[in-house]
């Protein structure tokens, strides 16, 4: 299955193993195209903000380089004193880069040295970090959620007993996490543990899912439960992301346009300071 993302084969891997292969191939294509078209969005979103960041730079650039120092030597070839305006600029403008340059060193160093560190860990404590992370946790836990209600709730409507279905989850080679979420489940129920308490140690999941997990086991539609949750889940991650988007866009407009407004003023007024002394 090359070129599948894990959870496409994943998906595709339980329908081979238990029927269900049409529908399961409409549901995973729809998936494939449902990200593509986020991907789609949020390249779509960022295109303006990215040329508004170049252009921001490349002005900044020419005043740092070309501008600011031709206007300091006007103002002393002529004996007047620079302007708090250019002397702020001066300044800001030599600071910048070197701020953006550690600023990025940082991030690469700290992004290098985090992945560093998840890849050695386990893939229940590594998603047990990620899933802790501020905004992106909400994702990892909503599509961890959705697969998992999905594929369980698949497999018990097929006929599997429940650990039959712990059982595929290990037995399947695409997604190490969920295989280790099949032992951990597995052992904890033969030592006597509900699923909802299972689930409650497990910080992969969100708490939709874990309270509806407590209602299907006690009406004994834990399945049903399961999958109308799948269809919830994927809803809401659309509507998130959604409003994310939505929120994003003016935000970078804003910050961008005062940014080259500010840096367009830095260029305009000491000219007519420069006027007014002459």
């Amino acid at each position: 299955m090359l070129g599948f993302p894990s959870y496409a084969c994943m998906h595709l891997y339980f329908a081979e193993q238990y029927g269900n292969i049409g529908s399961s191939l409409s549901e995973t294509a729809f998936l494939m195209k449902h990200r593509e078209n986020q991907k789609k969005k949020l390249i779509a979103i960022l295109q303006y903000p990215l040329f508004l960041i170049l252009l921001f730079v490349f002005v900044s650039a020419v005043l740092n380089m070309y501008l600011l120092p031709r206007m300091t030597q006007l103002y002393q070839s002529i004996g007047s004193d620079q302007s708090k305006i250019i002397i702020i600029a001066d300044t800001l403008f030599q600071t910048l880069p070197q701020f953006f340059i550690i600023a990025l060193l940082f991030i690469s160093l700290f992004t290098f040295i985090f992945t560093i560190t998840l890849m050695k860990r386990s893939p229940l404590e590594r998603w047990k970090t990620l899933s802790s992370l501020p905004f992106a946790g909400f994702y990892f836990k909503h599509y961890h959620s959705y697969l998992f209600s999905r594929e369980a709730s698949t497999l018990l409507m097929s006929g599997l007993s429940f650990q039959q279905m712990l059982q595929t989850f290990i037995d399947q080679p695409y997604r190490p996490l969920f295989k280790d979420i099949g032992r951990f489940m597995t052992e904890e129920l033969e030592r006597g543990q509900s699923v909802y308490h299972t689930m409650l140690l497990l910080p992969y999941f969100t708490d939709e899912l874990l309270r509806i997990t407590q209602h299907g086991e006690m009406n004994g539609n834990l399945e049903k439960e399961w999958g109308f949750y799948s269809k919830y889940c994927l809803a809401a991650l659309e509507e998130k992301s959604g409003r994310y988007f939505n929120f994003l866009q003016p935000v970078i407009f804003t910050l961008l346009g005062i940014a080259v407004i500010g840096a367009y003023l830095v260029i305009l007024l000491p000219v007519f300071n420069l006027l007014q002394t002459i």
